[in-house]
């Protein structure tokens, strides 16, 4: 079977999978979404590359594991308050673990590397949880880079990164039937944390070694790719069906309505 049919057939499986799993839950941020986020994205991706491509790829396996560690911390804020220190050192030591197998920043070749590494993929994080914040917008984002990012490993001949990328694509298009409008659904803090953590480590885990230019469109990339995302959220029209007004309250619009209905009937 070819990498590129069988990250196809992967994408597919995390979007039918990930579909499934939310039908029960119609809510706006999904219950357990990053939990079963990480579990489709891992267990599809192992399945896939396991089936095609033979042993799980080390780098691969440790970026699902920490991306799945970093959202049981997220699991704790979507039912409570977590600290900012508690979660900036997780992410660190999560961060940390996936440097560790060799995904890293490579632009000196030398010890800054990982520290620039861990400081690179936890503001990142912590940039796709604020997106995910700013009205949903998250969902949609995360599954056009993720597409991307599989597209080019594909172009590089990384099968096993264009694997785990397309899964985790097609989880994210599965999210994006739910919530209050299509394409407007929040994936919640969990979620947002696995989700953000592995679209920055992908990046860098597939322009590794690669020399200084390639390691650099890897980080920048995706960043400009999420100003771009949060710029476009930023510019979108705010219209409500009443009128057209902007800024005004639903409890100001309901008064209006009754309002007017009071008015007409008077006139009566």
């Amino acid at each position: 079977m070819t990498p590129l049919l069988t990250a196809a057939l992967a994408g597919a499986a995390g979007c039918l999978l990930a579909a499934a799993a939310l039908r029960p839950v119609r809510r706006t941020i999904p219950y357990l979404g990053g939990m079963t986020l990480a579990a489709v994205t891992a267990g599809a991706t192992l399945a896939g590359t396991g089936a095609a491509l033979g042993p799980p790829d080390r780098r691969v396996c440790a970026v699902l594991l920490a991306a799945a560690a970093v959202a049981l911390l997220g699991l704790i804020e979507d039912v409570g308050a977590l600290p900012l220190a508690t979660r900036l050192i997780v992410e660190s030591v999560a961060a940390g673990g996936v440097v560790l197998c060799g995904v890293q920043v490579t632009l000196t070749g030398d010890w800054p590397d990982g520290p620039v590494s861990v400081m690179w993929i936890v503001a990142m994080t912590g940039a796709h949880a604020l997106l995910d914040r700013l009205g949903g917008a998250l969902a949609g984002f995360a599954a056009v880079t993720g597409a991307g990012i599989a597209g080019a490993a594909l172009l590089l001949a990384d099968p096993a990164l264009a694997v785990c990328a397309a899964v985790l694509s097609g989880a994210c298009l599965g999210f994006l039937p739910y919530g209050r409008r299509r394409g407007r659904v929040r994936l919640g803090p969990s979620a947002a944390l696995f989700a953000g953590f592995a679209l920055t480590c992908l990046p860098v885990a597939l322009a590794a070694g690669r020399g200084p230019a390639a390691m650099t469109a890897g980080m920048l990339a995706p960043a400009l790719a999420l100003v771009l995302g949060a710029g476009l959220y930023g510019v979108r029209p705010r219209r409500w069906a009443g009128g057209g007004q902007r800024g005004v309250s639903g409890d100001a619009r309901r008064g209006v309505r009754q309002g007017g209905r009071q008015g007409v009937r008077r006139g009566a």
